[in-house]
């Protein structure tokens, strides 16, 4: 997972460079790159998850009480009170890029040149974007319960059997399965080109490239996820409490249950980023000015910038909840000949198997962003005119 950004600043230093004079070496040759740009300010980094996540817990509660009276007249009661907590909850997070910062300022430097050359880039800079999120593989979480209590009482002739079951239960098997989500851009960032001037009073050199734009501020990163989130639950809930009493008896089964289970999950993967909000991302200003009939640039790019927008959404692969609850209460009461049975249960349950799915979805663009294209000024003299 990608960490987050603070408050930054990187500004590339100015540039300046003069053709060599004619009586030196190479003369004819100006410099093949000129670079103040590519500078970052606080950027959420990336993150990358490839492989697996996976969350197996099992649990078997089992108890199980009895009570058995001998001789006539005699008296049997089992009781049995089970409060039972099992959380088996799972949070799984991978391959999520870190928030960009607040406040960063990310500047390519002036750059003056007096001379030919193949590429002069100032552009290209970042401030307070969010980091890419990542994820290739798969998270599982598939918890398992078995709560099975068994209460038995058992009297003889003339006697009396009370078997008694409370059961309080509280299952928690809820998941929070995040995977492939990028960060959201920052607040306040400004990422700008350097400006470039260049004056050539030669003949023989010219510039090929221009670039002082392809700035970025505030923007959400993409969020990219490639594989299964899987959430599969299973629980079994089988009561079982019997009273059994012989000729000119009594028997009472009593049996209460209060039992809560939560299957929800929440599965998201492959979320763009959110924009930030009032940032700016410019381009710099461009003037060439050149004496070179046959001089001057082949591209001068000074747009391409971009800020507040939302990240990408790209999702590929499988969102799966598959949650199961057996719940099998059994309340038995026998009593022979002239004889007396009572059997008593009482439930109340509430299961959760409510899910939410959310996978390949853009982030929202902010608000009060500034993106700007820099000037661009080509002045060619009047040998170009005249040719």
């Amino acid at each position: 997972m990608g960490g987050h950004a603070g408050n930054h600043a990187a500004e590339g230093l100015d540039v300046s460079s003069t053709k060599p004079p004619a009586g030196a070496s190479f003369p004819e040759k100006g410099i093949a790159s000129l670079e103040s740009g590519a500078n970052t300010a606080g950027n959420g980094g990336d993150g990358f998850f490839y492989g697996s996540i996976i969350h197996a817990s099992l649990l078997i509660y089992e108890p199980i009480n009895i009570s058995i009276s001998v001789g006539y007249g005699s008296v049997a009661l089992a009781n049995q009170s089970n409060d039972l907590n099992v959380d088996q909850s799972a949070f799984q997070m991978a391959g999520v890029g870190g928030h960009g910062g607040n406040n960063n300022i990310a500047a390519g430097g002036s750059i003056s040149t007096f001379s030919g050359s193949g590429v002069i880039a100032s552009g290209d800079n970042s401030a307070g974007n969010g980091g890419s999120g990542h994820f290739s593989g798969a998270i599982v979480d598939a918890p398992v319960v078995i709560y099975h209590p068994i209460n038995i009482a058992l009297a003889s002739s003339g006697g009396t059997a009370h078997a008694s079951q409370s059961n309080t239960v509280d299952i928690d098997q809820s998941a929070t399965q995040i995977a492939g989500v990028g960060g959201s851009g920052g607040h306040g960032n400004v990422a700008a080109g350097g400006s470039v001037i260049t004056l050539d009073p030669s003949w023989g050199s010219s510039i090929f490239d221009v670039q002082t734009g392809g700035s970025q501020a505030g923007n959400g990163g993409d969020g990219m996820f490639y594989g299964e989130l899987v959430h599969t639950s299973f629980v079994v809930y089988n009561p079982i409490n019997i009273a059994i009493a012989g000729y000119g008896s009594s028997a009472y089964a009593v049996q209460i249950n209060d039992v809560s289970v939560d299957q929800s999950a929440v599965q998201i993967a492959g979320i763009g980023g959110h924009g930030g909000n009032d940032n700016a991302a410019a381009g710099g200003h461009a003037n060439l000015l050149s004496h070179n009939p046959w001089g001057g640039s082949d591209t001068i790019a000074t747009g391409s910038n971009s800020a507040g927008n939302g990240g990408n959404g790209y999702f590929a692969g499988s969102l799966i909840d598959v949650s199961v609850a057996i719940y099998a209460p059994i309340n038995i009461a026998i009593a022979g000949p002239h004889s007396t049975a009572v059997a008593d249960q009482v439930n109340n349950v509430h299961i959760d198997q409510s899910a939410t799915q959310i996978a390949g979805v853009g982030g929202d663009g902010g608000s009060g962003n500034l993106a700007l294209g820099g000037d661009a000024a080509h002045l060619l003299s009047d040998l170009h005119l005249v040719a």
